[in-house]
């Protein structure tokens, strides 16, 4: 094997001194290195579960961290580093950010960043055992990101796709394909980078709590995101071509690429806010294709009960299509922004005679919630 040699220039801040020395090449770290390996540790996870972070920004008059909720106010120590510790915080994700005299910016330090509308930076605290979301001794499955062609769209699309361990060990096997639907400040990596879904599938499979399936993450704005004003159309735009999207090309593109069930039975479709919005529009438009709906603190549908009727003939009738489904599941949290606008909706399909799963757990609008939520429909839909 032939390793090529990566050429550094000489202006590069990585500068390095070789000196000869009986034919053996020393390199000799230059001040610069030396600076970079010494560089701060932010964020640290302490055994008591609070988090130390640290910030350089030597001029800076007053530093304040936003992380999990806390404000907490940095002090400067003797060498001029800005550092603060944390209140003990739950394991899990928690997102944080730096008020730089009264700038936000992430954490220079850290590579861990959610990439919502605005960035955060992200910590995670491990759990005692460790989480469904954490990585584990287990076999794992692999990620893919892949580009389709879209003649919905016009263009090439991207969808992260996770296949399960030995996948290619038995390719006769037909899998389970579970569409995953990230939210309205995401994008298809969301999913992995911050809801954990492949290790989370990769330790149900080890426990022995789900079967091996095929996980689909495609970008859910086939309708470009607004710069500024986002107008009031836009989600349902949005959901109308992203149902064709889904239904006309990454299903089949899915189909040729990977060994996935094309029956209603080996299928489900699942998503978190303008996600599960997206799920419920797919699915109930589709309820032929499609086993089982979950709709995470979704953007559920805000419409007259006769419009909600036209548009999703699944819900009409004294024996609605939509209880063909073998689940449909829609949690949410006792302080999400959405749950007056869920509680509206489940009282119109309740009304309709559908057959549903209402669940409210405790908490807002947040990943923590739904990397809780993700294992408990996965049970449901390939469990064993």
């Amino acid at each position: 094997m032939h390793c090529q040699r990566p050429f550094i220039p000489a202006w590069t801040r990585f500068s390095t001194t070789i000196t000869l020395l009986f034919g053996v090449i020393t390199l000799v770290p230059s001040a610069t290195e030396t600076a970079i390996a010494q560089s701060l540790r932010s964020p640290q996870v302490n055994d008591d579960n609070t988090v130390t972070v640290r910030l350089k920004a030597a001029n800076a008059k007053e530093v304040v961290a936003n992380i999990a909720g806390q404000r907490l106010k940095l002090t400067q120590n003797e060498g001029r580093i800005w550092e603060g510790t944390s209140a003990s915080l739950p394991a899990g994700i928690h997102d944080y950010t730096f008020q730089v005299d009264g700038t936000m910016m992430i954490d220079p330090s850290n590579r861990n960043v959610k990439k919502w509308l605005t960035m955060a930076s992200m910590v995670e605290i491990p759990g005692k055992p460790a989480l469904l979301t954490e990585m584990q001794s287990v076999p794992h499955g692999s990620i893919q990101r892949c580009f389709y062609p879209s003649s919905t769209v016009g263009t090439q699309r991207p969808v992260m796709v996770y296949t399960p361990p030995d996948y290619h060990a038995v390719q006769e096997t037909k899998y389970p394909l579970v569409l995953l639907l990230h939210g309205f400040g995401d994008d298809e990596t969301a999913w992995t980078e911050v809801g954990r879904a492949n290790f989370i599938a990769d330790n149900l499979i080890a426990q022995g709590k789900i079967g091996p399936c095929i996980i689909a993450m495609p970008y859910g704005h086939p309708v470009p995101v607004p710069v500024e004003q986002r107008p009031d159309d836009y989600f349902a735009s949005n959901n109308d071509v992203y149902e064709q999207d889904i239904m006309k090309d990454l299903l089949p593109f899915l189909e040729s690429r990977y060994s996935v069930r094309n029956d209603r039975e080996g299928r489900s479709i699942v998503g978190l806010s303008m996600g599960g919005g997206h799920a419920l529009d797919t699915g109930l438009k589709n309820i032929e294709k499609f086993s089982a709906i979950g709709a995470f603190s979704a953007a559920v549908p805000q419409l007259s009960n006769d419009d909600l009727i036209i548009k999703y003939p699944a819900l009409a009738g004294p024996s609605p299509a939509a209880n063909q489904l073998q689940h449909l599941w829609i949690p949410i949290g006792d302080k999400d922004f959405l749950l007056q606008r869920n509680q509206s909706f489940i009282e119109q399909i309740r009304e309709n005679h559908v057959q549903f799963d209402f669940h409210l757990t405790s908490g807002g609008h947040e990943w923590k919630l739904w990397r809780e939520y993700l294992p408990e429909f996965l049970i449901k839909v390939v469990g064993k």
